[in-house]
């Protein structure tokens, strides 16, 4: 029985997130039903991370086990045949039977993009924020800075299991101007909080819009209150990379 490793993207608009729901299109019901038409029998695949309602991702690592006889090439090829062209299998390994994608990473890195647009443009908007005119870029990083390094994230999200930690640590989160009508947030950490990238965004957007202090971010990581319950729509985010250490 070989252990597999692979990295999966998807276009999540049409899929009520990754986790397996009864009843619900998700990420892992069609990639594990696409398993069972190759001879897989195993009760359930691992993820690095579960990510929500209409959320993207290029870089999910997926591993399971599975007794496959034709090498490596050819099961990425029979995946990619009997998944629906918004979920397909990028690279695809052997691993080691120890690994394990969620325990096992190192630091997780999403991206969220706006765009500026009097009307919405079918070939953006699945995948950023339509806004009528872009934020401050300048005041959103300034804001950003205190999101670096380890904090009590619960201001800006729940933990994945009840009674988890809402610590995290925060390596890096900046935007940058991509065109004259586009932004990018990169925001990479350990591990992050269920809609926690989200209402960051949600947050630094009206930091960028002067609606709020550039001192929020660390008024609320202080006193875990900033008022604020919205969300960043889930179209602009991408799950892009989830790292491990060189011998996983």
């Amino acid at each position: 029985m070989a252990h597999y490793k692979l990295i999966l993207a998807y276009e999540g608009t049409n899929y009520r997130g990754f986790q397996r729901q009864v009843g619900k299109n998700s990420i892992q019901g069609v990639f594990e039903d696409a398993l069972e038409k190759l001879g897989w029998q195993g009760r359930s695949i691992l993820t690095a991370g579960r990510t929500d309602t209409g959320v993207h991702a290029s870089g999910q690592v997926v591993c399971f086990q599975f007794d496959w006889k034709h090498g490596d090439l050819k099961l990425q090829k029979a995946l990619n045949a009997n998944l629906p062209s918004d979920i397909q299998v990028q690279r695809l390994e052997t691993c080691g039977a120890e690994f394990h994608p969620r325990y096992d990473a190192l630091t997780r890195t999403y991206r969220y993009r706006l765009y500026k647009n009097p009307v919405r443009d079918p070939l953006r908007d699945r995948f950023a924020w339509r806004l009528d005119e872009l934020p401050a870029l300048e005041l959103m990083n300034e804001a950003a800075k205190d999101l670096i390094g380890e904090h009590d994230f619960q201001v800006f999200g729940s933990p994945v299991t009840e009674g988890g930690t809402t610590i995290r640590k925060i390596e890096e989160a900046c935007w940058v101007q991509k065109a004259d009508d586009e932004m990018e947030f990169t925001i990479r950490g350990n591990a992050f909080l269920y809609h926690m990238v989200r209402r960051i965004v949600f947050v630094l957007v009206k930091v960028g819009f002067g609606e709020v202090p550039v001192s929020i971010i660390d008024t609320g990581l202080r006193t875990t209150s900033i008022g604020i319950v919205a969300l960043a729509p889930a179209r602009g985010l991408t799950l892009v990379e989830v790292e491990y250490a060189r011998d996983k």
